[in-house]
């Protein structure tokens, strides 16, 4: 009983939480139910990077399809109802079945690569992509010394590179989904990040783009910027910067087929139409995304990134909304 009071007392002081969500406890239902649309959900949160060809095999009962139980567990809600002052929240996600381990951190393994960090307000606002579809220790591949020429990117390497940037928008616009009660819920807020435990993909979202959350729940219904239980994906306009072969002298890796990716409204922003503000440029993105992680991953990938964006080959994209 002290220690409930003691904590009571200290929560109102606290203003930044990082909040690690535990798994949920499986049982003979969630065993029964393994290839449902619910599981299928969580692994767009955490695990996007098969969640495509998923999509395509599997076919959810019709009464699966808007059942929000699933969320009950990762919705913080309840946990943070105390903490109504805080200004930040760090919510990490667990990861989903054998989904254990980020493949990026597999030792000497050659391993496909894959992280992403999105920014939201009431819709997408970017996002920028890192992969490869191999990522090994240079000694495991033989060294040029230098970065192979950009070539033009076969039609099967470029459908990859897509269902690559497809399921990560999943991904973000699920969490997406699933913080806006939470944020609107939290009057103090000004920063959320939601991350997985294998440190894949990254939501965040600051002051204002939390502020255009909750404006547009005043002003419109929830039908029109959802769709089962993600938030819609506007048009989107996508430049891609590819090398079949990419050394990262600083960490020893060799990347194969390295790739990436920022990707902005077809049309801009709320916020940046009303304003009339140009926006961010690509290096501030992919600097905002890849730079100052610290030591090792982090300082790897922003490596790997300056590389890429001095690439001559460059490619532009746009996407339907969905």
């Amino acid at each position: 009983m002290s220690t409930c009071k003691r904590f009571r007392s200290i929560a109102p002081q606290v203003d930044r939480i990082f909040l690690p969500i535990p798994p949920k406890k499986s049982d003979a239902k969630d065993s029964d139910q393994k290839s449902s649309f619910k599981n299928l959900v969580i692994r767009a949160l955490t695990t996007p990077f098969l969640l495509i060809s998923q999509m395509i095999k599997l076919k959810p009962k019709p009464e699966e399809n808007n059942d929000l139980d699933f969320y009950s567990c990762y919705v913080p809600n309840e946990i943070l109802k105390n903490f109504q002052g805080i200004r930040g929240l760090h919510l990490r996600l667990p990861c989903h079945g054998n989904q254990k381990h980020n493949p990026s951190r597999n030792g000497k393994n050659s391993t496909t690569l894959l992280k992403w960090r999105a920014e939201f307000g009431r819709e997408l606002h970017s996002c920028v992509i890192l992969g490869a579809k191999s990522w090994s220790e240079k000694g495991r591949v033989e060294s040029s010394g230098e970065e192979a020429p950009s070539r033009v990117m076969a039609d099967d390497e470029l459908k990859l590179r897509i269902v690559w940037t497809i399921s990560c928008l999943i991904a973000a616009s699920a969490r997406h989904y699933l913080m806006q009660e939470t944020v609107k819920g939290l009057r103090m807020i000004e920063s959320v990040v939601v991350s997985d435990e294998s440190d894949q993909g990254r939501l965040c979202m600051n002051k204002e783009q939390i502020e255009e959350i909750r404006r547009s729940s005043k002003a419109k219904g929830d039908d029109e910027t959802t769709v089962e239980s993600r938030s819609r994906v506007p048009a989107l306009r996508m430049k891609m910067w590819y090398l079949d072969r990419l050394e990262v002298p600083g960490s020893g890796k060799v990347m194969e087929g390295a790739t990436l990716v920022v990707i902005k409204p077809a049309v801009g922003g709320e916020d940046e139409a009303r304003k009339g503000s140009p926006g961010r440029s690509d290096a501030e993105m992919v600097a905002d995304a890849f730079e100052g992680e610290g030591e090792g991953e982090g300082k790897v990938m922003a490596e790997a990134v300056r590389k890429l964006m001095v690439a001559k080959k460059c490619y532009v994209l746009e996407m339907n909304s969905f």
